[in-house]
């Protein structure tokens, strides 16, 4: 069977995790007038993965992937339908040799369609590997997650080979997403912003993981 990934943008069926943001009025408008001056940097949001479980005979690898608002004002955060990460193949320039990150949801919420099995995820190891060997339909599905002052938004991910004919190679598998953020509510008069978040798995030779991330870059979104 010919190998392939393949990402399917079903639109921006936005999905809202969170509550409303206020009315207006004259409270509301201090608000603003606070929001207008707190720029969002690298410093207003913490970023964190971390590893849950290594891989072993009895059950695959699992990570944890965090981001926390550290800025004095709500943010909302316009993302996929796994928040704060929603990007679940490692890079690579083929489906050989890769890592993908099943999120910990349930079948009807998961972005990941499987092509020919209805759920291919392995409930054992196979010759002491875990991996998925069907090809996956990513669906691009947006969702809007609102974060106040200190709130955090996280993800479990199981993690497995992805294509792969043997055991995933030890080495490392780097991982990349890009969300865009609001300051207080996405409008006219609200900056859009851009976070790229980034990651790497390292894989060593007993199977077991470690992980680098770095701190998540924040740019003014392009028109």
């Amino acid at each position: 069977m010919h190998r392939r990934t393949i990402l399917s943008s079903i639109g921006v069926g936005t999905l809202s995790l969170a509550g409303c943001v206020g009315s207006p009025g004259s409270d509301d408008s201090n608000e603003s007038a606070n929001q207008a001056q707190e720029s969002i940097t690298t410093k207003g949001l913490t970023f964190d993965v971390s590893i849950e479980e290594h891989f072993t005979e009895t059950h695959t690898a699992r990570i944890h992937v965090t981001l926390k608002n550290t800025l004095e004002t709500q943010v909302i955060l316009s993302t996929g339908a796994t928040p704060p990460f929603t990007s679940y193949l490692s890079g690579s320039q083929s489906d050989e040799n890769r890592l993908i990150l099943v999120p910990d949801v349930s079948e009807d919420e998961s972005p990941l369609d499987w092509i020919g099995e209805t759920n291919p995820i392995p409930t054992s190891a196979e010759n002491g590997c875990w991996n998925v060997t069907q090809d996956v339909e990513i669906n691009d599905i947006g969702a809007e997650i609102q974060l106040n002052q200190g709130e955090i938004s996280g993800q479990q991910f199981d993690v497995y080979g992805y294509q792969n004919d043997s055991c995933p190679s030890t080495g490392a598998y780097q991982f990349e997403d890009t969300l865009r953020i609001f300051r207080g509510s996405p409008s006219d008069d609200n900056s859009e912003h851009e976070v790229a978040l980034e990651f790497t798995i390292t894989l060593q030779d007993d199977q077991s993981l470690s992980v680098e991330k770095d701190d998540p870059a924040v740019t003014t979104a392009e028109d």
